[in-house]
């Protein structure tokens, strides 16, 4: 029977050991399924939904968009990354996997993850040197007009008709109107 039974297989006062009662124990606490796995040499077990969601970055168009089983998910990832046939067993909630192949799997997605880290990196490294250039053609332009001011300036100073306009311009009646309107504003 596959049931489970209360019995103790060890007796407190004798120490005698029921070996069909230790045996059904181990069966129904899947002790002995696990001890069996383990001896065919696949020691690493993952539930499918945590190795699709940590190994996807290996291959994400293997998995399509949407809701999927996790076996059959796992299913497609396995042969998207080409694990021999021999490498693994499908378990009913379980992939289990035979020694060096997590460490393998590690690997692959460390390298992974170094790339699209370095491909972030270098999207933001030449996005701020972009800004950086930009702020530096600004500071650019605004030298040139400085410059081109200073000229003008250097020129006109000597220009009667400048020496003239400079002195008559604080007399003109816009400049009065300006100054009346800032007196009215500060009333």
């Amino acid at each position: 029977s596959s049931g489970i039974n209360a019995e103790w297989p060890l007796r407190p006062g004798g120490g005698i050991i029921e070996a069909h009662l230790v045996l059904e124990q181990l069966k129904c606490n899947g002790v002995l399924e696990g001890i069996r796995i383990v001896r065919k040499g696949f020691p690493n077990r993952l539930m499918y939904q945590e190795f699709v969601q940590r190994y996807t970055i290996l291959a994400p168009k293997a998995i399509p968009q949407g809701f999927m089983d996790g076996m059959k998910a796992t299913q497609l990832l396995v042969e998207a990354l080409q694990l021999e046939s021999n490498s693994y067993r499908m378990g009913h909630s379980k992939i289990f996997l035979r020694a060096g192949i997590i460490g393998y799997l590690e690997d692959l997605r460390d390298q992974r993850v170094k790339t699209v880290l370095i491909g972030f990196q270098t999207l933001a490294r030449g996005w701020l040197a972009r800004k950086r250039f930009r702020k530096l053609l600004d500071m650019r332009v605004g030298v040139m007009v400085a410059q081109r001011s200073t000229r003008q300036y250097f020129v006109l100073r000597k220009w009667q008709w400048w020496r003239l306009f400079t002195k008559v311009k604080p007399l003109l009646s816009v400049s009065r109107q300006e100054e009346e309107i800032k007196e009215k504003r500060k009333k």
